[in-house]
């Protein structure tokens, strides 16, 4: 579990630094094996990761190549609780996309820049939470969220939001 946490923080300071870096973000999308090691992130032998890159109005969640059943029932779970709040479960505009890890391959998203989205959007893609803190000194911020994990991080609970926008690890 301790690998799994620490994967997410490292995952989060990719991002941001993709973010801030265009040439780093290409390498991150060209090699994301080499640039997720180098960071500390704990890489799966024989797994290949692809980064897909998030448009600003879409919502990508990845399932996990192992336990799909209970990850699909705490999806459902998750959109039974947002129907509680509202009748809104995706704003107008965006979209959900849902992809699905193998065996032998892991998807890493890539979210937009938050210098490109309004404050509607970032709030749209941390999930509608209130409760998203940004810190203006390191635009990274972690806070528990009731996420459904990606296989190379299933079971954390732990989602990494990166100036207000997250990404689902």
């Amino acid at each position: 579990m301790a690998d799994k946490k620490q994967n997410a923080i490292k995952y989060g300071e990719v991002i941001a630094k993709c973010w801030k870096d265009e040439a780093y973000k290409k390498r991150f999308i060209e090699d994301p094996e080499g640039v997720l090691s180098e960071a500390g992130f704990v890489v799966e032998e024989g797994v290949t990761y692809k980064v897909v890159e998030q448009p600003k109005l879409v919502r990508y969640l990845v399932l996990p190549h192992e336990g799909t059943k209970a990850a699909v029932q705490d999806m459902a779970k998750r959109f039974l609780n947002q129907a509680e709040k509202s009748d809104v479960m995706i704003p107008e505009g965006t979209e959900v996309r849902i992809l699905q890890n193998t065996d032998d391959v892991r998807y890493m998203i890539l979210p937009a820049s938050p210098k490109s989205l309004s404050q509607a959007e970032l709030k749209m893609v941390a999930g509608g939470d209130d409760s998203v803190e940004t810190y203006t000194d390191t635009a990274v911020a972690v806070y528990e969220v009731e996420a459904a994990a990606t296989g190379t991080t299933a079971a954390v609970e732990v989602e990494v939001v990166v100036a207000g926008v997250a990404v689902l690890i």
